[in-house]
């Protein structure tokens, strides 16, 4: 683990209580092997990060898009905070490597999966706020937030993903995609619809939305989001 004042310097402030920030980094592996740490590990940040960030990335999408309707924003919200993107935000100031972890993850590679990266990102975010104040944590994750929503709303603002999406798969593989209905909760005044859209046989997006068509456009966008994603890591190849 590198040191966690390298973190700090990264992040451009001190925390009022280290303890916050060393919690946020806390799987719950590495307590099981050092029964002499006294801190939680982070679940409970992830939890709270996780809220703080659909609220800021909502914020910010409705300042950012006034024109937008519910459904594409709900989209583009859910294309910013899926795991793949915060996994992205957390390797751009290399959160992996101030993970406290147990010997069995590292030797997985846990430093480098998206689930624990996105989780660890939710914790962050949620120990600067509590340290520091929504204020701080806002600037701190705006500049990831910008420059993500600029990539997966390419072309000037939020459009019909669903449609860029069956443009971009029909001209590459010559197939349609496929949108599917997962699950519907919630009472009928307030229902949530979850839909998946497939390429083939394989899921490439997943979304939620106060109806089927949000759900299916927020589905779209992560999508978008995942292969937009793929592309950039193979011209790094």
């Amino acid at each position: 683990m590198a040191p966690i004042q390298k973190l700090t310097e990264t992040l451009g402030f001190q925390f009022n209580d280290p303890d916050l920030l060393k919690s946020a980094l806390i799987h719950r592996s590495y307590l099981h092997e050092h029964h002499e740490c006294t801190l939680p590990d982070n679940e409970r940040l992830e939890f709270l990060g996780d809220s703080i960030l659909n609220y800021l990335v909502a914020a910010f999408l409705y300042e950012q898009y006034p024109q937008a309707g519910e459904g594409e924003l709900t989209a583009l919200r859910a294309a910013l905070v899926q795991a793949r993107t915060l996994a992205a935000f957390a390797r751009e100031i290399d959160l992996g490597a101030f993970l406290l972890i147990s010997k069995g993850e590292e030797r997985s590679g846990a430093r480098k999966r998206d689930a624990l990266l996105a989780d660890t990102f939710e914790a962050l975010v949620a120990a600067i706020a509590l340290d520091q104040g929504m204020d701080r944590a806002r600037t701190f994750l705006l500049p990831f937030v910008h420059k993500a929503a600029e990539r997966v709303a390419a072309g000037g603002g939020p459009a019909d993903y669903k449609t860029r999406l069956q443009e971009l798969v029909q001209g590459q593989l010559g197939i349609t995609p496929r949108y599917q209905t997962v699950s519907i909760a919630g009472p009928d005044h307030q229902r949530e619809f979850t839909v998946e859209v497939l390429i083939g046989d394989k899921r490439l997006g997943l979304g939620t939305g106060p109806s089927k068509q949000a759900a299916a456009m927020a589905a779209a966008a992560e999508a978008l989001a995942t292969l937009e994603e793929n592309r950039e890591e193979d011209r790094a190849v």
